[in-house]
């Protein structure tokens, strides 16, 4: 989702991408003062509280995009606030004066790290580890070898190092894309991986219009087959996901959220494998209170699917919960009296 929030007499107009129907979950985007940031996930970085900075309550980029117009009031920003977020991320920021510095975490402290280039590139490492040293990242790395003979930087040079840079995998594919330019306050967003078919937004025009959701399946009426494929299994990847990253409530969390929130992004309703996926794993991983919570919860929202009662059935009969698997083997015989390996199952028990 990209959304537009319209000025207020405290905080600034500001255009933020990313999964609103997550906790306000925002990874990018710019205010009307030229200021723009991002966001790179990063693994724990043993980040601790600063007994005396104040706390911070919202999102972090939200609050930034709300009240800072440039690079002297982001550090000042960090300066006064715990920011926990940055115990799992990075975030670069650019002013529309072109300085740009890069907020980590780093020897316990908050670091701001800055480039001699007329650039400044950031993916997914903590930069000031690796000062002088080869970087641990090859979009890094492409990045930079695209860019640091330009003499001059243009829309089209940012697109081709973003294109270049793209990623492609179950877990980590690049979802969308944008540019913004900061003197003009336009911004140029990008569906997928596909860099040929921009909308481009005017942010004073847009924020002048009041508060404005925009899901990204909706602008972009194109979508090819790699497209089409990441939001069938989108939903059960994500859950799969949040429980690897965090923990099962995580992961039930996002399940709860994408069930309400994924019909309204991508015209689709979740699909039994949203929680199959994850509870059929961790059946054949022997972690079966897990397995069974995702796996119970399945079929009380599918009640009338063979498949999640034999699913389920096969976590309760490995866990020795004989009478329950008998229960759910029948129940797929009832729906499915067809069933192979469910009417086995129940002459071998």
């Amino acid at each position: 989702i990209l959304w537009f929030v319209p000025a207020t007499e405290k905080n600034y107009g500001r255009i933020c991408l990313g999964y609103k129907m997550m906790m306000n979950s925002i990874q990018g985007g710019m205010n009307e003062k030229g200021l723009f940031l991002d966001g790179n996930s990063l693994s724990n970085q043993g980040w601790e509280s600063d007994e005396n900075k104040k706390a911070l309550f919202g999102s972090l980029l939200d609050r930034l995009l709300a009240t800072c117009a440039n690079i002297e009031e982001v550090k000042e920003f960090f300066n006064t606030y715990n920011t926990p977020a940055l115990g799992q991320a990075r975030i670069p920021v650019m002013d529309r004066s072109g300085a740009s510095i890069i907020v980590e975490w780093h020897n316990e402290k908050v670091v701001f790290l800055e480039t001699g280039k007329p650039f400044q590139v950031a993916t997914n490492f903590v930069g000031s580890k690796y000062i002088g040293s080869e970087k641990p990242c090859w979009r890094y790395n492409k990045a930079i070898e695209m860019l640091q003979d330009k003499k001059t930087f243009s829309l089209n040079t940012v697109r081709d190092a973003l294109n270049a840079t793209h990623l492609e995998s179950k877990y980590s594919s690049t979802v969308y894309s944008f540019i913004c330019d900061l003197q003009k306050s336009e911004i140029y967003v990008y569906n997928y991986y596909d860099f040929s078919k921009p909308i481009k937004f005017n942010l004073k025009e847009e924020l002048n219009k009041g508060n404005k959701d925009y899901y990204l399946s909706n602008l972009f009426a194109e979508k090819n087959e790699d497209y089409k494929k990441f939001i069938a299994e989108g939903p059960a990847n994500m859950v799969e996901f949040g429980y690897n990253r965090v923990n099962k409530m995580t992961a039930m969390m996002f399940f709860n959220m994408l069930k309400f929130q994924y019909p309204r992004a991508f015209n689709r309703n979740i699909e039994i494998n949203a929680l199959s996926q994850l509870g059929v794993r961790l059946t054949g991983e022997g972690k079966l209170e897990d397995a069974i919570m995702f796996l119970e919860r399945n079929m009380t929202e599918f009640p009338d699917s063979a498949r999640v009662h034999f699913e389920l059935a096969q976590a309760y009969r490995k866990n020795n919960n004989k009478e329950k698997a008998i229960a759910e083997y029948e129940k797929t015989l009832s729906i499915d009296p067809d069933h192979k390996e469910a009417r086995k199952a129940l002459e071998n028990m």
